[in-house]
C-alpha cells in the first residue's frame, strides 16, 4: 500500500487529517497550531482544524482563520502535495469523514507539506507568534512504543546518554530540537511491533539567522528562518515541526534552562512560510529502519563532492608534523595544542593516543622518513617511541598515557583510558612493523607491545569485555564495558605480529561480547575519553575498526555484518547538508568552504569535528567486501569533503597549510570554534590516505576507483596489518 490522505471531522467540527503511509495511519485532529506571545510575558496556544479544503494539482490546499483572545487574526494556508503521480483514487465517506472530492484519497512516494501564515490583524497586547504541525499514529501510542532516529542526536531509546542530552529522559513531554543540530534534518519514529516508520524531514527555508543568540530568553526577530523538529509526548507520541525553532524542554543554548523559545513578530502583513515532507515505510529491525531512511534522503539529496588534492594534503600535513615534533624539556614529542590559524604553541604535554596521537604521529614521520631517505625524520619518530616504551610503564602496571613536559611528569590524576592506550599501542606496533619492513629490528618495541598485550589477555573479563579505564596498578576505575571494541584491532595485529594464539582468542572473545552487547542493541557508547560515557560517533568508528579486523582475521560473515551496522550508524553523524555559518569564535572559514564532511561528536552537545577524515578507507573496503555501492559513494564524499577546513589550497590563510581546527559548534549558525589544532587532527587527515597507499598502491581513492574491480578485489583481500600489508 502506498500513501494517502483523507480529511476527518474533529470535535470542533473542523477538518483534521488522516495520512496513510505504507499502510499505517497517522492523524492530526488539529493540524494548525499557533503559539502567541503576549506583551506581559505570557503565551497562549491556539489549535484548529481547517475550515476549507479543496483539491489542487497533485494534492490539496487547506485554509483556516485563527482569531486570538485579543482580536488578532492569522490566515493559515496549508498545501499537501504528492511528489509522484496519483496512484489510487477513492471516495472517502463515513460517519467521521468528509469527501472533499471523488478523488480524496491518493497515493504517492512522498507527501510535501507547505504552510503559509499571514498576520491579517494585530493587537498590541500580542507581540509574537510561532506555528506548529504535529501528527501521531492512530491508536495513540506512547514514546515507549517507539524507537527514534535523529541523525547525530537520538538512536533508538537513547539509553546510555548523559542527562543533559536530548532524549535522555523519555518522560519529558517535549523534545523540540533545532534542525541545524541534525546531521541531516529529519526525525524518524519506528515502531518495532509492526515494523512501521514515519519520517518528518525539513525542506525549506534554508536556515538563516540575523543575530547571535547568546541567551535562552524568549527571543523574537524576523530573521529567524530556521525550524525545530522533534517529538511531543502528551496524549500520544507525535512528530512535530515548529517554526521558528524553539527548543526544549532541554536546550543546548543554555543547559541550565528548559526552553529557548523563538517567535516571529505578530505584525500586520508579516508572513512566514516553510515546507517539510512526510514519508513512511516498513523495516525489519532498527538497523534497517535507520539505514533505509538515511540512504533514501542521501540518495535524493546527494551532497556535492568537494575535491581535495590529496598529495598536497599529505605533504602539508607531514611538514606540519615535522615542524612541531621537537624536544620539549628534553623529551621528543608534539605539543598538545596550538592555535589556528596562527600556529602558536600553547600546551606542551603529550598524550599517547586519542587526541594527542604521539605514537601514530611517530609512525607517520618514520614512514615518511624512510620514503624520503631522511634519517632526521626517522630519528624523531624513534625518539618518540623510545620515550613511551622506556617511561610509560616504569612505575605502572599499564602504560600511563598523558605526560607533562613542564614539569616533567605523568599526570597522576588521569587514568589509563582503554581508548587512549589502545591508540598509543597501535602506533608503537605500527612503528615496529615499519622499521622491520626496512630491515631494522626494534625488539624492545615489540616486547613492550607484548607486555601490554599479555596484560590484556590476563585481565580480560570472563564475558570477553574490558573496562573503560584503569589506574596505574591495573585496577578498573570505570567499569563501563562499551570500550571493549577499542583493543580488538590491536589484539588482531598482535596475533599477526607474533603468531600467538592467545591474542587471536582474546580478540575473538572480545568480538563476541561486542557483537552481542554493542552491535546488536546499537549501543555505541564512550568512544571519546574526554566526554562522559555517552553515545558517540567515535564508538561507532572504533567498532568498524574492530569488526573489520576480525573479518580480515577469520572471514566470518558475522563480523562483516557487524562492521556494516557500525558503519551505517557512524555515517549518520556526518553533516551531508549545509547552511550558512557566520564568523564568531575560532577559525572562521565558512565563507570559503561549507560544513559538509564535518561530523557531530557525541550526544549532549552539538560540537562537530574533522574525525570522519579517518573513514574513507573503511567505507571503500566495505564497498569492495559487500558490493554495496553506497559505501563507495560515501567513501568518495568523505575523501574530499573532510579536507575542506585544512588549508591545502592556500586560500584559508593558515600560517602552516597543514593546520586544521579541531572542532566547533555550527548549529547556532555563528561558528563557535575552539581555534585549536591537536595532533589527532592531522592524523585524521592522512591516516586513510596512507592506508590506501599501503593496500592499493595510491593515496587517491578516486584513482583507485578507476582500476579494475579484479585488481581492487585482489588487494582488498590481502592479509595484512591495519597499516602495512606484508
Amino acid at each position: 500500500m502506498g500513501q494517502e490522505i483523507r480529511f476527518i471531522r474533529n470535535k470542533e467540527g473542523k477538518r483534521g487529517i488522516a495520512v496513510s503511509l505504507a499502510g499505517t495511519v497517522y492523524i492530526s485532529e488539529t493540524p494548525v497550531e499557533i503559539e502567541v506571545k503576549e506583551s506581559g510575558g505570557g503565551f497562549h496556544l491556539y489549535r484548529s482544524g481547517y475550515e476549507k479544503a479543496e483539491e489542487v494539482k497533485n494534492g490539496y490546499q487547506c485554509q483556516v482563520l485563527v482569531d486570538t483572545a485579543y482580536g488578532s487574526r492569522l490566515e493559515v494556508s496549508d498545501t499537501y502535495q504528492w511528489k509522484w503521480e496519483k496512484m489510487d483514487l477513492k471516495a472517502c465517506q463515513g460517519p467521521e469523514e468528509e469527501a472533499v472530492s471523488d478523488g480524496c484519497q491518493m497515493a504517492a512516494e512522498e507527501i510535501v507539506f507547505t504552510r503559509r501564515v499571514q498576520v491579517i490583524r494585530e493587537h498590541g497586547r500580542e507581540v509574537g507568534f510561532s506555528s506548529s504541525f504535529a501528527l501521531h499514529e492512530e491508536g495513540r501510542y506512547s514514546l515507549d512504543d517507539y524507537e527514534v532516529f535523529i541523525p547525530g542526536i537520538w538512536y533508538r531509546r537513547n539509553e546510555n546518554v548523559v542527562d543533559k542530552a536530548f532524549g535522555s529522559n523519555a518522560r519529558d513531554r517535549y523534545h523540540y530540537i533545532r534542525i541545524t543540530r541534525m546531521a541531516m534534518p529529519y526525525v524518524e519514529l519506528y515502531r518495532p511491533e509492526n515494523n512501521s516508520y514515519m519520517v518528518m524531514k525539513h525542506i525549506s527555508p534554508n536556515p538563516s539567522v540575523g543575530m547571535k543568540e547568546v541567551s535562552s530568553d524568549w527571543a523574537m526577530d524576523t530573521s529567524f528562518q530556521y525550524a525545530s523538529m522533534g517529538i511531543r509526548n502528551e496524549k500520544a507520541a507525535e512528530l512535530i515541526y515548529h517554526f521558528p525553532g524553539s527548543e526544549g524542554e532541554k536546550t543546548y543554548v543554555d543547559e541550565k534552562q528548559a526552553w529557548a523559545k523563538r517567535s516571529h513578530p505578530l505584525r500586520k502583513g508579516f508572513t512566514q512560510e516553510y515546507s517539510f515532507s512526510l514519508t513512511g515505510g516498513r523495516a525489519q529491525g532498527h538497523y534497517e529502519a535507520m539505514q533505509k531512511v538515511w540512504r533514501h534522503f542521501y540518495e535524493t539529496n546527494t551532497p556535492q563532492h568537494r575535491k581535495a588534492d590529496v598529495e598536497k594534503v599529505y605533504q602539508h600535513s607531514m611538514e606540519l608534523l615535522h615542524v612541531y615534533t621537537q624536544r620539549y624539556n628534553g623529551v621528543m614529542g608534539l605539543p598538545f595544542w596550538t592555535t589556528v590559524p596562527e600556529g602558536t604553541v600553547c600546551d606542551i604535554s603529550f598524550q599517547m593516543g586519542f587526541v594527542g596521537q604521539q605514537t601514530m604521529c611517530a609512525y607517520q614521520l618514520m614512514r615518511w622518513g624512510y620514503q624520503l631517505n631522511q634519517e632526521e625524520l626517522v630519528e624523531k619518530a624513534r625518539a618518540i617511541i623510545d620515550f613511551w616504551v622506556k617511561e610509560s610503564m616504569k612505575d605502572s602496571v599499564v602504560p600511563r598515557v598523558w605526560y607533562n613536559a613542564f614539569p616533567d611528569t605523568f599526570k597522576a590524576d588521569y587514568p589509563t583510558y582503554t581508548r587512549t592506550v589502545a591508540d598509543g599501542m597501535e602506533g608503537i606496533l605500527a612503528c615496529y612493523l615499519c622499521a622491520k619492513k626496512e630491515g631494522r629490528t626494534e625488539s624492545g618495541w615489540l616486547a613492550f607491545c607484548i607486555r601490554y598485550g599479555d596484560w590484556l589477555v590476563r585481565n580480560q573479563n570472563a564475558d570477553g569485555s574490558f573496562y573503560r579505564a584503569y589506574d596505574e596498578k591495573g585496577e578498573p576505575v570505570h567499569k563501563g564495558k562499551f570500550n571493549t571494541t577499542n583493543v580488538i584491532r590491536f589484539l588482531v595485529n598482535m596475533y599477526w605480529a607474533t603468531d600467538k594464539e592467545q591474542y587471536k582468542e582474546a580478540a575473538c572473545k572480545a568480538g563476541r561480547f561486542s557483537y552481542d552487547n554493542i552491535y546488536l542493541p546499537m549501543q555505541y557508547v564512550g568512544g571519546t575519553a574526554d566526554n562522559d560515557n555517552t553515545i558517540d560517533k567515535e564508538a561507532g568508528m572504533i567498532a568498524v575498526y574492530a569488526f573489520m579486523a576480525l573479518y580480515d582475521l577469520d572471514g566470518h560473515k558475522r563480523w562483516l555484518q557487524a562492521a556494516k551496522g557500525a558503519a551505517d550508524f557512524t555515517e549518520t553523524w556526518t553533516y551531508v547538508w549545509h547552511y550558512e555559518v557566520k564568523p564568531y569564535k575560532g577559525n572562521a572559514v565558512f565563507d570559503k568552504v561549507d560544513i559538509t564532511g564535518l561530523s557531530l561528536i557525541a550526544t549532549g552537545h552539538s560540537h562537530a569535528d574533522v574525525m570522519m577524515g579517518y573513514m574513507p578507507y573503511e567505507y571503500y573496503r566495505l564497498y569492495l567486501h559487500t558490493e554495496d555501492v553506497h559505501y563507495r559513494e560515501f567513501a568518495l564524499f568523505l575523501n574530499g569533503n573532510t579536507k575542506q577546513t585544512l588549508d591545502w589550497s592556500g586560500r584559508l590563510g593558515h600560517v602552516y597549510p597543514g593546520l586544521v581546527e579541531e572542532s566547533g559548534e555550527l548549529a547556532m549558525q555563528y561558528h563557535n570554534g575552539l581555534g585549536r589544532w591537536l595532533p589527532w587532527c592531522t592524523i585524521a587527515q592522512i591516516e586513510s590516505l596512507t592506508r590506501f597507499q599501503e593496500r592499493f598502491g595510491s593515496m587517491d581513492v578516486e584513482e583507485i576507483d578507476q582500476r579494475s574491480r579484479q585488481e581492487n578485489e585482489a588487494d582488498n583481500h590481502k592479509q595484512g596489518y591495519a597499516w602495512l600489508v606484508m
